[in-house]
């Protein structure tokens, strides 16, 4: 009996470290998409978003600290490798867990199970992707910028990860959040549930477009 507790309480706390992992995971990229945004308003607006984020009103020379960006990059990843790990448990990475997946599909049109589905794939390739998007961001800060950014985006042709990078973090973060709505009792019936995808679709929709207007908006300070 003790051993049996001792595992249940501990797939909770693993369940609840999930959950709240992803939707820390999720707020902080939709907060920095819109901070990113902020190049549709012009490369000023960037110039000083940018500056807000590396502290410049700190500093004597108003320079900031751009080290402040490459810590941040470091704790997110951090933040990342837990969920990852606590996610994967759940995947199914045999040969035989995936025939039986896909048969249950073949068998039960079931929507939630395809949003998890989608919410796997998506995964898997935020995490071939996103360790790059770090690492050229924590590696040099100093270059977040109009002129910096687009040159890292267009002339260097980043746009090729960052367009797909973000189509996966954008699905998979309202996926994320959703399912754990469900989850912890948020939506108690079905017509709660149907509004609730809605809402999901809307704002993974919303935000992909933000994205692709703000990778584009770069393309003229390249």
């Amino acid at each position: 009996m003790a051993i049996t507790k001792t595992i249940k309480n501990c797939s909770g706390w693993l369940d609840m470290s999930q959950s709240v992992s992803g939707v820390i995971l999720a707020v902080f990229l939709w907060t920095h998409l819109i901070l990113v945004s902020s190049i549709l308003l012009g490369a000023d607006a960037m110039t000083w978003v940018a500056g807000m984020m590396e502290l410049n009103f700190l500093s004597a020379d108003g320079h900031g600290y751009p080290w402040v960006v490459s810590i941040i990059a470091i704790a997110i990843a951090s933040l990342v490798l837990v969920h990852v790990l606590i996610a994967v448990q759940k995947l199914p990475l045999s040969l035989r867990q995936q025939i039986a997946l896909r048969k249950q599909m073949a068998s039960i049109s079931h929507g939630d199970t395809k949003l998890w589905v989608w919410q796997a794939v998506t995964g898997v390739g935020i995490l071939l992707m996103l360790p790059v998007h770090l690492w050229l961001i924590g590696s040099a800060p100093e270059t977040i910028g109009p002129s910096g950014s687009a040159d890292r985006i267009w002339n260097d042709g980043v746009w090729m990860l960052y367009m797909p990078l973000l189509l996966c973090v954008e699905l998979h973060a309202a996926i994320g959040v959703y399912r754990v709505a469900i989850k912890w009792g948020a939506a108690r019936d079905l017509n709660t549930r149907a509004r609730m995808k809605k809402i999901k679709t809307i704002v993974s929709v919303v935000f992909v477009v933000i994205g692709m207007a703000s990778l584009l908006a770069f393309l003229p300070h390249a």
